[in-house]
C-alpha cells in the first residue's frame, strides 16, 4: 500500500504515533467520571489521548473527519479545515462549514496547523507534520476510526457500529451527546432499512470495489478491514478481497481476472474523473472484458467518498443495492 491511496479518498491514515496497540481502535469510547469533565481522556487508536479542555475550535483533515463531526453536532466548531484534495463537502449536511478557512487543500505542515491555532484537530492523521511538533504546540489530535490502519491491519474492522460509535466519542468531547443521539437515531433506523433490502430469496454474490487512484495508476480495491467490505456484506455480496487484512489493497488485473466477481462496484470520483472515465479506464484493461460481471453489464459505479469510514457510508449502501436491483420496494 501508499498513502496517497488513502489522502485522496480522505480514509485510512493516522499518524504513526497512532499505530500502537489498535486492538481498541474500533471501540473508542471516552473515560470521564462525570459528563463533561476536563480534563477527559478518550481512546485513539489503541492509545490514550487527554484533552484538557472543551475544544472550541477545530482543525480538520479530509471530509470524513467533518461528516462525522456534523452528524456529532459539532461541525459548528471547525474553524478550518485540510485534507480535501478539492473535494466537495459531503452530502446532506446540517451546519456546512462553508465559512471555515482551508488552510491546505492537501495534507497539513505543522506550520499550516499551528497558524490556523486550533484547539484541536480531528481527521486522518499527519503526514507532513511531525506529531510531536504539533504536541509540543499543545494541540490534541484525533484520529477517526477506520484512519488507524495505515500500513497495519486492523485487528477490529471498520463497519457502521464503528463509525456510529465514532460519532459518541466525538460527541463525548464537544459535549453535544444529544444532537448525536438525535441524528444516531436516524441513521440506526435507515440502515435498519437497508440491511434486509436484499432480498433473502436473492442468492448471495460475489463482488469487487475497485478503483483508480488517479489517470496514470494501477488497479487498486478495497479489502476486507474498511466499511467498503461491511457494504457489501449487508447488500448480499461476499468481497472477493475479504481475506485481505487491509482497508485498501494495490492490485492487479490478473488477481480480479482470476476471482471473476459476478458485481464489480467502481469507486469513482478520486481524482475529479466522471464514472464514465472510470469504466473506460477499466474497460481497457486486457481481458477485463472476459469478466462475467462486466458481460453482465453488472458495474456499479458509487462515489468514493460514499465508501468512506463515516455516515456517508450509508449513501454508499444504498448505490450498490440500487445499482444491483436489490433495494426492495
Amino acid at each position: 500500500m501508499i498513502n496517497h491511496l488513502r489522502r485522496r479518498s480522505g480514509v485510512a491514515l493516522v499518524a504513526a504515533g497512532a499505530l500502537v496497540a489498535l486492538t481498541a481502535c474500533a471501540t473508542a469510547t471516552a473515560d470521564t467520571e462525570t459528563d463533561g469533565a476536563y480534563p477527559l481522556t478518550i481512546e485513539n487508536c489503541g492509545a490514550d489521548l487527554e484533552i484538557a479542555s472543551e475544544p472550541a475550535s477545530v482543525l480538520t483533515i479530509g471530509t470524513s473527519a467533518i461528516a462525522l463531526l456534523d452528524t456529532a453536532g459539532a461541525s459548528d466548531r471547525i474553524t478550518a479545515r485540510s485534507g480535501e484534495f478539492g473535494a466537495d463537502l459531503p452530502e446532506g449536511l446540517d451546519n456546512p462549514p462553508t465559512d471555515a478557512t482551508i488552510v491546505d487543500p492537501s495534507d497539513p505542515t505543522a506550520e499550516s496547523i499551528i497558524g490556523a491555532e486550533p484547539d484541536i484537530i480531528v481527521g486522518y492523521g499527519l503526514f507532513n507534520a511531525a506529531p510531536e511538533d504539533i504536541a509540543a504546540a499543545g494541540i490534541p489530535e484525533i484520529v477517526i476510526d477506520g484512519e488507524c490502519s495505515h500500513d497495519a491491519a486492523l485487528t477490529e474492522k471498520t463497519d457502521f457500529d464503528a463509525i456510529f460509535a465514532d460519532v459518541n466519542r466525538l460527541a463525548t468531547v464537544f459535549g453535544t451527546e444529544a444532537a448525536a443521539d438525535a441524528n444516531l437515531e436516524e441513521l440506526r433506523a435507515e440502515l435498519d432499512e437497508l440491511t434486509p433490502a436484499a432480498s433473502t430469496e436473492t442468492e448471495r454474490g460475489t463482488a469487487a470495489v475497485v478503483y483508480y487512484f488517479s489517470e496514470s495508476s494501477t488497479l487498486s480495491a478495497r479489502g476486507g478491514q474498511g466499511i467498503a467490505d461491511d457494504v457489501l456484506d449487508r447488500a448480499g455480496f461476499d468481497n472477493v478481497y475479504g481475506d485481505e487484512p487491509s482497508v485498501y489493497l494495490e492490485v492487479n488485473v490478473e488477481t480480479l481476472l482470476d476471482a471473476n466477481p459476478d458485481t464489480i462496484v467502481l469507486a469513482y470520483g478520486l481524482y475529479g474523473e466522471s464514472l464514465e472515465d472510470a469504466k473506460a479506464h477499466l474497460l481497457s484493461e486486457p481481458g477485463v472484458t472476459d469478466l462475467e460481471a462486466v458481460k453482465a453489464d453488472r458495474i456499479v459505479g458509487v462515489l468514493a467518498s460514499d465508501l468512506s469510514p463515516d455516515p456517508g457510508a450509508l449513501r454508499g449502501l444504498r448505490a450498490v443495492l440500487e445499482g444491483t436491483g436489490r433495494l426492495s420496494q
